[in-house]
C-alpha cells in the first residue's frame, strides 16, 4: 500500500517528519535492520526507541535527538505515512523514507536532510 498523496498543508508537517527519520538514521537508530521484519508501526517504533535507551545512547543530547526522532514517527504514523499496511514487508531505509516523499511530491526521493533545530 502506497502513503497518501497529502494536501499542501500537511506536506509541510511530512518534510519536518521526514527530517526527523533522517536525523535517527544519521544517529545510527534507524537502519535497514531496524526496519526489516518491523511489519506494524508499534514494532518499527519499539526498535528506534530501544536503539536509543540507556547504556545503548547515554548522553543527555542523544536522548534529547531521540526524542525528536520519537516525535517525527508519531506525527508520520498519524499523516498516515507510517501505518502497518504501509510498514508490512518493507526492508531497508530507502523504502521507508520513499513513503514519506510520496506524501509529499515536493521532496526529492533522495532528500536525506535532517537539521532540524
Amino acid at each position: 500500500m502506497a502513503a497518501p498523496v497529502l494536501s499542501v498543508d500537511n506536506q509541510q508537517a511530512v518534510g519536518m517528519a521526514l527530517s526527523c527519520f533522517n536525523q535517527g538514521v544519521t544517529l545510527s537508530l534507524i537502519s535497514d535492520t531496524t526496519v526489516n521484519g518491523a511489519n506494524t508501526y508499534a514494532v518499527f517504533y519499539s526498535r528506534v526507541q530501544a536503539n536509543g535507551a540507556p547504556g545503548a545512547v547515554n548522553t543527555e543530547i542523544n536522548q534529547a535527538d531521540l526524542e525528536i526522532v520519537l516525535r517525527g514517527l508519531n506525527v508520520a504514523n498519524t499523516l498516515g505515512i507510517l501505518t502497518d499496511a504501509n510498514l508490512s514487508g518493507l526492508t531497508t531505509v530507502a523504502s521507508v523514507r520513499a513513503l514519506y516523499t510520496t506524501s509529499a511530491p515536493y521532496l526529492p526521493s533522495t532528500y536525506s536532510g535532517w537539521n532540524i533545530q
